[in-house]
């Protein structure tokens, strides 16, 4: 065999062995790191919590829709969870996860640093055991990273960590070791 058909074979070997390899690496990425799937969009009754449940079209009848009643002031549907990176733009993100084994919405809720910086979510519903992160930077949202998009960081030790829902009424605080 001459030279250059035996370095063909290698070089056609070679993109056989790169493209099993980048193809077995990508699907047990895929598998490991699940993309999450997109909330469902919820309506709202009091600004709290709903649920919307299309029940089928029979005979003429309109749909019906189940809407859960407002959550109960004592009840704990939430929690700030831990804030990282303090003090460091880049790093800083508070972590907010569900105690609730229903949808919540969090549009129109409020995160604040009780001396005048607020963060107000967008049209966002958090899924049962589900967790969003709020980076005090700049980025593009997603379902479970938002972006404050501040210049500088706002969290520091010592500070309380304030989430209020879309009434103004606080649900959860988070004290900065």
């Amino acid at each position: 065999m001459s030279q250059g058909k035996r370095l063909l074979a290698y070089v056609f070997l070679n993109i056989v062995v790169s493209a099993a390899t980048t193809y077995a690496v990508l699907t047990w990425w895929s598998q490991a790191h699940p993309t999450p799937s997109l909330p469902q969009v919820p309506t709202t009754q009091g600004g709290l919590l709903a649920t919307e449940t299309a029940q089928p079209v029979d005979q003429g009848n309109p749909p019906v829709n189940t809407i859960a009643a407002p959550i109960p002031l004592d009840q704990v549907v939430i929690s700030i969870d831990n804030v990282f990176g303090v003090g460091n733009l880049a790093n800083e993100v508070v972590l907010i996860k569900s105690a609730t084994d229903a949808s919540l919405s969090l549009t129109d809720w409020k995160l604040e640093d009780g001396i005048g910086s607020t963060y107000t979510f967008p049209e966002l519903t958090l899924n049962k055991g589900g967790a969003v992160q709020v980076h005090t930077a700049a980025g593009t949202n997603t379902v479970i990273d938002l972006y404050w998009g501040r210049d500088a960081a706002v969290w520091e030790e010592g500070k309380t960590v304030l989430l209020l829902d879309s009434q103004g009424i606080e649900r959860a605080r988070y004290l900065i070791p």
